[in-house]
């Protein structure tokens, strides 16, 4: 399985995906897809899966790990709730 090269927040990541779409993510759909490992999220950038995001009424084509969201409102001076 093409996920198993991935790391954990990668996966949780994809999973988030997939639930968002409501159908598995396929190995054709990473090209889709930009990775920041610093930041630990996933942004999907290119078509046909944004557009299929955009026909979901997904607000957001880009993912965060709950890390990365800690750090950056951190970062910001704000509260982690």
């Amino acid at each position: 399985m093409w996920k198993t090269g991935m790391r954990q927040w990668q996966r949780d990541l994809v999973g988030r995906l997939e639930q968002g779409l409501g159908r598995p993510v396929l190995a054709a759909d990473l090209a889709c897809v930009v990775w920041d490992s610093a930041g630990e999220t996933l942004s999907v950038v290119g078509s046909p899966l944004l557009g299929e995001l955009r026909a979901n009424n997904l607000t957001s084509n880009v993912f965060r790990t709950w890390n990365a969201r800690k750090s950056r409102n951190t970062a910001l001076g704000q509260r982690v709730r």
